[in-house]
C-alpha cells in the first residue's frame, strides 16, 4: 500500500512538472509575441507607417527599431559599393551625410552604419530596401515623398561624386554609379505615379 502511495506521489509529481512547465513554454510565447508586436510598432512609428505588409518587409530585411532610423542612407550606400570598394572620400561622404541626419557617434545606429561601411550588404539587402522605400514612397503625402525622393538622390550623387575622374579631372560619376541612380530615380518615378493612382481611386 505504501510503495502505491508514492508510486502515484511520482507520477502526480511528474504531471505537476509537465504542466508547470507546459505554463512556462505558454508564458514565453506570450513574452515573445508581445515583445515582436512592440518592435514592428516601433518601426512603423519611426516612418510614420502602420501597414502590416510594410512592417513585415521590414523585419524580414532585417531591420529593427535602430536601423529603421538608417534607412534612407542605404541607397547612398550601395551607391558608393557599386564598384567594389569605398573610397575614403566616400566613406567621409556618407558619415558627413549620417552626422547631418542626427545618426550620432557611438548609438547603435551608428556603429551599424560603420559594418556597413566596411562590409557590404548583401544585394538582396539593398533590393529589399529599395523596395520597401518604394512603399514608403507611395504612401508618404505629396511633401513628404517629395522630400525623401529629393534627399536619397542628392546624397546619391554626392557620395558618387566624392571621388573618381583622373587628377582631379574628368567625370567623377563611374559608369556604374550612373546606371544606379537613375535607376533609383525611374523607381521613384514608378512609386510616384502609383501614389497618385491610389490617391485618385481614394477620390
Amino acid at each position: 500500500m505504501a510503495e502505491t502511495r508514492a508510486v502515484t506521489g511520482r507520477n502526480r509529481s511528474k504531471e505537476e512538472e509537465y504542466f508547470l512547465r507546459a505554463e512556462a513554454e505558454l508564458l514565453e510565447k506570450v513574452r515573445s509575441r508581445v515583445a515582436k508586436e512592440a518592435e514592428r510598432r516601433a518601426l512603423g512609428e519611426y516612418h510614420g507607417v502602420q501597414d502590416e505588409e510594410l512592417l513585415k518587409a521590414f523585419e524580414e530585411a532585417g531591420y529593427d527599431r535602430e536601423t529603421v532610423q538608417i534607412l534612407h542612407l542605404v541607397p547612398i550606400i550601395q551607391v558608393a559599393w557599386v564598384d567594389g570598394e569605398i573610397s575614403k572620400a566616400e566613406r567621409e561622404e556618407i558619415l558627413r551625410i549620417a552626422a547631418a541626419r542626427n545618426v550620432v557617434e557611438g548609438t547603435p545606429v551608428h556603429a551599424k552604419l560603420l559594418s556597413w561601411l566596411e562590409t557590404p550588404p548583401s544585394q538582396q539587402f539593398f533590393e529589399r530596401t529599395m523596395e520597401i522605400i518604394q512603399r514608403l514612397l507611395e504612401l508618404f503625402p505629396d511633401e513628404k515623398r517629395a522630400s525623401l525622393t529629393s534627399d536619397v538622390m542628392t546624397a546619391s550623387l554626392a557620395v558618387a561624386s566624392a571621388s573618381g575622374g583622373f587628377l582631379g579631372f574628368g567625370s567623377k560619376v563611374s559608369a556604374d554609379e550612373k546606371y544606379l541612380i537613375e535607376k533609383f530615380a525611374a523607381d521613384f518615378e514608378k512609386a510616384h505615379k502609383a501614389a497618385l493612382e491610389k490617391a485618385g481611386k481614394k477620390d
